[in-house]
C-alpha cells in the first residue's frame, strides 16, 4: 500500500502554490471548458515522467474544483434576507431565483469542474505512458494516482449531472452531460442521464480496484469513494446498493463513535476530526460573500423557521447561529447584538484563518444510509434506519426517534429535516429540494420569507443552463428548456 503523507495543511499549500503557474496556464483556456487544448501542453514526454509529477500535476485539479455551498444556499431555503441584502444586487438576485445571477453561476461551475476533468485525463492519458517494468513501488505509486484520477472524474460527472441535468426520477433518458474522457479536443453531445450515472459507477469502481491509501483528508481516500457511490446509488434510486455502501463508509471510518461532539466543534476548525472523510484545503478566507462589512452585518441569516427547529441542548444550534455585536457606535449593545450564521462565517468574523472546508463526514454518510433504508420498503429496514438515526441524533444531543409509529413517510420527513438542521449552509439542500422537489419537499417556499422564491416543482431554473460559449465550439451541445440559446 502506498501512503501519500503531507507533514501539515500548510505543507499541502506550498505543494499547490509551487504549481500555481501551471493552474494559471489551464485557466487562460477555459472559454470553451470542454475544449481546453492540454495536448499541446503536455506533449513534452518529460513534462510527466514519474508518479510524483503525475502526482503534483492531479493536485491541481483539486486546487481548481469549483465551490459554491454559499450560493446553492442561497436558493433553498436555508437563509432569509436581512434589510441589508437589496444593497447586494446580484446577491438579492440569485435570493429571488433571478436568471441572471444563476447563469453567472452556472459559468463558473462548469468552467470549474471541466477544467478539473480535463486536468485528470491528462494525467490518465500520459501516466498511461510511463514506463514502471522492474519498479514496483512506482507502479503502485502510478496506480494510486491514476486512481485518485479517475476519482476527481466521477465526483465532478456526478455534481456537474445534479447541477445541468434533470434529477434521475424525472427521467433517465434525459439529457445529462458530455462525458470528457480524451485529452484532445472534441465536440461531444450530452449523454443521457444514465449513461452518466453508468459512467461515473464504472469510474469509481475501477478506482477501488487499486489497493491504495492516503493519510491526508484533501485526497479521495477509498473511504470517500464509498461516500460518492453510496451518494450516487441513491440518487439513481438504488437502495439496496446505496446502503451497503453507506454501512462501508461508516464501518470503515470507525463507527457511530467518530461524531461525538469534540468531533462536531472540531469540523469548524483545523484541529483534527475523526469524522471527516474529504475535506478541501483553502488558504484565502472562506465564504466571505454572506458578509457586507463589520459595521452592517450580515446580507442574510439563518430561516427562523429552521432555527425553531432546535432543541436547546442541541450541539447543532451553537454551530449555525452565534450572537455577534455589529462595530457601530450609533447603536446601544442591545441593538449592536445580531443572530449571525455560524460555521465558517464565525471562523471569519473571529479572525481565525481556517484552512479545512468539509465535504464528507460520517453524519452525511448516516443521512444517505437511512433514507436507503426508509426508501427500501422493508419493515426491517425502516427500523434499522430509525436506530441509524437514534445514533446519530444521540450525538447531536437532540431528542431520539420513537422505535416505533413511524411511517415510511413521515420518517422521510424527519431525516430531511434532521439533515437540514445538520447541514444549513453548506449547499446540500439545495440538491434535495431539487431530488425532491415534486414529493416530500414541495412545500419548501410556499410560506414564511422564503414564499417570494418563485421556483415551482416544474420550474425550468432547477435545471443550470448549459454555457452560451460551449455553443461556439459544439454544434452538437443542446440547452437545457427554458434558457435562451
Amino acid at each position: 500500500m502506498m501512503i501519500y503523507d503531507l507533514s501539515s495543511k500548510a505543507a499541502l499549500y506550498d505543494k499547490l502554490k509551487k504549481l500555481s503557474v501551471c493552474l494559471l496556464l489551464i485557466a487562460g483556456f477555459t472559454a470553451c471548458s470542454l475544449n481546453i487544448p492540454y495536448e499541446n501542453q503536455y506533449s513534452d514526454p518529460d513534462a510527466i515522467s514519474t508518479a510524483a509529477k503525475a502526482r503534483e500535476l492531479l493536485a491541481t485539479a483539486y486546487a481548481q474544483l469549483p465551490d459554491a455551498s454559499f450560493e446553492l444556499s442561497v436558493l433553498s431555503d436555508d437563509f432569509e434576507p436581512n434589510a441589508i441584502l437589496p444593497k447586494d444586487v446580484s446577491l438579492n438576485n440569485l435570493y429571488k431565483w433571478q436568471t441572471l445571477p444563476i447563469e453567472q453561476l452556472a459559468l463558473t461551475l462548469w468552467q470549474g469542474y471541466y477544467g478539473s476533468v480535463a486536468i485528470a485525463n491528462a494525467v490518465l492519458e500520459r501516466a498511461s505512458l510511463l514506463k514502471t517494468e522492474g519498479n514496483p513501488k512506482e507502479l503502485q505509486s502510478l496506480q494510486a494516482v491514476m486512481a485518485e484520477a479517475k476519482a476527481m472524474k466521477a465526483y465532478c460527472f456526478f455534481n456537474l449531472l445534479r447541477l445541468f441535468a434533470p434529477d434521475y426520477a424525472d427521467g433517465s433518458t434525459n439529457e445529462g452531460i458530455p462525458l470528457k474522457s480524451k485529452l484532445e479536443m472534441e465536440s461531444l453531445p450530452r449523454a443521457d442521464v444514465k449513461t452518466c450515472t453508468d459512467t461515473i459507477r464504472s469510474l469509481l469502481t475501477e478506482a477501488l480496484e487499486t489497493n491504495y491509501t492516503v493519510s491526508d483528508e484533501y485526497w479521495f481516500s477509498p473511504n470517500s469513494l464509498y461516500y460518492l457511490m453510496a451518494e450516487l446509488e441513491l440518487y439513481a434510486h438504488n437502495y439496496e446498493q446505496a446502503a451497503h455502501y453507506a454501512g462501508k463508509v461508516i464501518a470503515a471510518q470507525g463507527g457511530y463513535e467518530t461524531m461525538e461532539e469534540k468531533s462536531y466543534r472540531a469540523l469548524w476548525t483545523d484541529a483534527a476530526c475523526s469524522e471527516r472523510i474529504f475535506s478541501w484545503f483553502t488558504e484565502n478566507y472562506y465564504y466571505t460573500g454572506i458578509n457586507m462589512t463589520k459595521e452592517a452585518g450580515d446580507y442574510l441569516t439563518v430561516n427562523t423557521s429552521l432555527l425553531s427547529l432546535y432543541e436547546a441542548d442541541d450541539v447543532r444550534r451553537n454551530a449555525t447561529v452565534f450572537p455577534f455585536k455589529l462595530d457601530d457606535n450609533t447603536l446601544t449593545d442591545e441593538e449592536a447584538t445580531v443572530q449571525c450564521f455560524g460555521k465558517y462565517n464565525k471562523e471569519n468574523k473571529e479572525k481565525r484563518n481556517f484552512h479545512t472546508v468539509n465535504r464528507y463526514r460520517v453524519s452525511g454518510v448516516c443521512f444517505i444510509l437511512a433514507e436507503a433504508l426508509t426508501r427500501g420498503g422493508k419493515d426491517t429496514g425502516i427500523q434499522e434506519a430509525i436506530k441509524t438515526m437514534n445514533r446519530y441524533l444521540s450525538a447531536r444531543k437532540a431528542a431520539l426517534l420513537p422505535e416505533e409509529g413511524l411511517t415510511g413517510e413521515k420518517l422521510l420527513a424527519i431525516i430531511l429535516q434532521e439533515k437540514w438542521k445538520e447541514f444549513v449552509g453548506e449547499g446540500e439542500r439545495y440538491f434535495d429540494l431539487k431530488r425532491l422537489r415534486k414529493t416530500i419537499l414541495s412545500e419548501w417556499n410556499t410560506t414564511g420569507v422564503v414564499a417570494v422564491k418563485s421556483a415551482k416543482p416544474d420550474d425550468y431554473r432547477w435545471n443550470f443552463p448549459i454555457p452560451r460559449g460551449e455553443y461556439l465550439y459544439n454544434d452538437r451541445m443542446t440547452q437545457n428548456d427554458g434558457w435562451p440559446k
